[in-house]
């Protein structure tokens, strides 16, 4: 993982992996389903480089991050056995919601998806809130360390 990368105009943060044969439908292709998996790799990578560490800073203190709408736009094919590098920023943060951006490239940088994921804070009982004002210190933390519009 390193970061000096850009996209969408915020600092991203870069993954690199192997496309595994698990990851394949029975046509040899990756499985549409798997690129949200990613996804959520690069999430917890994402808020682990700037000092956010998912489990630690949200889940054990009943703070969740839930899903409201992901996107992908799959644009080239990716098959076992290809190197592929997942650049994640963070495009939104506001007192309700995060949102999250993402490409998957190819070897060569061409882009094969890209997509978003937009969440609201909740709590233990799935109830949405302003985590400002439930979590005063840490939505400090997180709007000095990411800003508005995710500038990591």
């Amino acid at each position: 993982m390193n970061t000096g990368q850009e996209y969408n105009g915020n600092a991203a943060v870069r993954v690199e992996f192997t496309v595994r044969w698990g990851d394949c439908d029975a046509a040899g292709i990756t499985y549409y389903v798997k690129y949200f998996d990613w996804f959520t790799d690069g999430r917890m990578a994402i808020l682990e480089k700037v000092g956010l560490p998912y489990m630690a800073t949200f889940h054990n203190n009943g703070i969740e991050l839930v899903v409201i709408d992901a996107f992908c736009r799959y644009r080239l094919s990716l098959r076992p056995e290809e190197k592929v590098i997942l650049e994640i920023s963070i495009a939104s943060l506001t007192r309700t919601r995060i949102t999250f951006a993402y490409r998957v490239l190819k070897e060569d940088n061409t882009v094969a998806a890209e997509g978003s994921t937009n969440h609201a804070f909740v709590d233990e009982r799935g109830k949405p809130f302003n985590i400002a004002k439930k979590y005063p210190e840490l939505w400090d933390e997180m709007y000095r360390t990411i800003g508005e519009r995710g500038n990591i």
